[in-house]
């Protein structure tokens, strides 16, 4: 350690450097006088611990030994320990008492609940617990009918939309319908008719090969595009059945 590092220390306030020479700052006016008002407050607070003397209980006046926050000494706390646990005994017995000539909820019933019960219990068997909430869910009250946005049916709505039940079902066959013809479309793609070849400038008509009366059904590959004239020809007739129309020029 140099000459230098033994003559300086550390000030007590900043944690600056400090000459060994001096007391505990610096000697900046900021720590000097930041000392001077803690020693003056350690000062006044043995002054006032000096004054009042040692701490007393509040029980029986006595100083007592324990800390300056203690209340009561040993002997006092623990008398008011015990008259407050006798106290919360006496609080528990009362409602155990109020809660055994506590009468049933249930309909057309007078017992007591009791406490075996326990005492979140309002019914004195699950028989009068049955028979209230039967009587509960008969007494609410039913909303009242609102006809449907479609076909104006008066049902009991469970939905915001405002349409029934048959009214969906209707809505997700029609969703499905159309999604089943545009998937028949991709797989025709931009050909002519499927049975005469002619163009279909319109976009043409789906038509099942094997009709869905003969036992046919609505798949990607029962299902062809063709003009209105062949689809009205065919009708419910089977490939074998059917002549398909041939248009001659002219």
């Amino acid at each position: 350690m140099s000459a230098l590092e033994e003559t300086r220390a550390t000030c007590s306030e900043c944690l600056g450097e400090r000459p060994r020479d001096a007391r505990t700052t610096c000697g900046a006016p900021l720590c000097v006088e930041s000392a001077r008002l803690q020693t003056a407050a350690r000062k006044a607070r043995e002054a006032v611990r000096a004054a009042v003397g040692p701490a007393r209980c509040y029980r029986c006046d006595k100083p007592h030994g324990r800390e300056a926050w203690a209340k009561y000494c040993e002997q006092c706390a623990e008398e008011v320990e015990e008259s407050r646990r006798a106290e919360r005994r006496k609080v528990a017995e009362r409602r155990r008492e109020v809660e055994a000539r506590r009468p049933c909820q249930g309909p057309q019933c007078s017992n007591l609940v009791g406490v075996s019960r326990g005492p979140a219990r309002r019914y004195c068997s699950d028989a009068c617990s049955r028979a209230a909430e039967y009587i509960r869910k008969r007494a609410r009250t039913k909303p009242d009918p609102v006809p449907c946005r479609r076909c104006g049916t008066p049902v009991i709505l469970k939905f915001r939309d405002g349409v029934c039940s048959s009214c969906q079902k209707k809505q997700r066959t029609a969703a499905r319908r159309v999604t089943l013809q545009r998937r028949v479309r991709a797989a025709h793609g931009d050909a002519g008719c499927f049975h005469c070849s002619a163009p279909l400038p319109e976009g043409g008509v789906i038509d099942h090969v094997i009709p869905i009366s003969r036992g046919g059904l609505s798949t990607v590959a029962n299902m062809r595009v063709v003009c209105v004239l062949c689809n009205g020809s065919k009708k419910d007739q089977l490939m074998d059945e059917w002549k398909p129309l041939l248009l001659l020029p002219g």
